[in-house]
């Protein structure tokens, strides 16, 4: 079957926020797939939060039922809302961003939805035609259900630009000047408590010698934009376009991706989390803490976080970024044309 027969449906929940999936369906049509991109329209804009969520799950949980395509390529989280996928016997990939059923006992400390979201996650893992994860300890996780495959989420080669807007120069910072960028949604699970911290150790102190800049939104905006605007060396900028991220991230030293240790932490590393492959696709170290180990940025302990910084902007502490990091084309791209076209070749046996 040649590749323009087939007709993949790249399918997230809100596919508009996941630069993955939207890499995922740039991979496939640059080897002649058609694509189809598919996220929940969550029409109920209105009413109680969780009230709200569950009618918006429902509705996209038969909105699942409408789409055609040869191959689904899912990104769980919520996996519940694909079942009739599964139910249905449509030829699925699994793409694990996240351990679901374990964040679900993490958000919600609720035994019962743990158990009831694994038991979800266990049949789409034996039902799927093939899972794919992001990152090599998430592997692990279910080895004993399904073997899968990693496909990292590392940037493309297309992210990395110019700088153009040389926004230091636009504030009048100097060479001297260690400017801290911080890229990211900000929430409890983002480490936005730690963030704050860092804000607080650093606000109206080492004039000429660090600046703090925010990119980002949030439930935890509020408490970060409030804060901030009492500090002169702290710049909030919010939400801003993908094009412009470059150029913060080129016109900074150091990227920070702050978050807490708990039994999540072994999950997420440079393999998953989009940031720091941003962050190292710029060159600029990256200061982390709560991940799981890995050579490509300096990770310590939540609670030394911000102490860590101040050491770094005093120079007690140096840290410089790997020479290369991996991109999305020398990698990913051919792990994803790689399994949708054995699905491809299952169809036809």
């Amino acid at each position: 079957m040649k590749n323009s027969n087939v007709t993949v449906a790249i399918m997230s929940y809100e596919i508009w926020k996941h630069p993955r999936a939207l890499k995922i369906a740039k991979t496939l049509l640059k080897h002649g797939f058609n694509v189809k991109l598919w996220g929940s329209r969550k029409p109920v804009k209105k009413g109680p939060r969780i009230l709200k969520g569950i009618l918006n799950y429902i509705f996209a949980f038969f909105e699942v039922l409408t789409v055609e395509a040869t191959i689904f390529w899912v990104e769980n989280v919520p996996d519940l809302i694909f079942l009739p996928l599964f139910i249905l016997k449509r030829k699925v990939v699994y793409d694990r961003r996240s351990p679901w059923a374990k964040q679900v006992l993490f958000e919600t400390g609720n035994t019962v939805l743990y158990k009831i979201a694994e038991i979800v996650e266990r049949y789409i893992l034996k039902k799927a035609e093939h899972i794919v994860v992001v990152s090599t300890p998430m592997k692990y996780e279910y080895e004993k259900t399904r073997k899968a495959e990693v496909i990292p989420n590392f940037p493309e080669k297309s992210f990395i630009k110019e700088n153009t807007a040389n926004i230091r120069a636009k504030f009048k910072l100097n060479s001297k000047t260690k400017v801290l960028t911080y890229v990211g949604k900000l929430s409890l699970i983002e480490g936005a408590p730690i963030l704050l911290k860092v804000i607080k150790k650093l606000c109206n102190r080492y004039a000429g010698l660090a600046e703090l800049w925010i990119i980002g939104d949030g439930p935890g905006r509020k408490m970060i934009e409030e804060y901030s605007k009492k500090c002169n060396n702290i710049r909030f900028f919010g939400w801003i376009k993908r094009s412009e991220i470059g150029d913060f991230i080129a016109s900074s030293d150091y990227g920070l991706v702050p978050r807490f240790k708990n039994f999540l932490s072994v999950f997420y590393n440079h393999e998953g989390i989009h940031k720091i492959g941003e962050y190292l696709a710029y060159w600029k170290p990256v200061i982390a803490c709560g991940l799981s180990p890995s050579k490509y940025y300096l990770n310590v302990e939540p609670e030394r976080y911000s102490d860590t910084i101040e050491d770094v902007i005093l120079g007690k502490i140096e840290i410089k970024a790997p020479k290369h990091y991996p991109l999305w084309e020398e990698v990913s791209e051919k792990k994803v044309v790689k399994i949708v076209s054995k699905v491809v070749q299952g169809e036809m046996a």
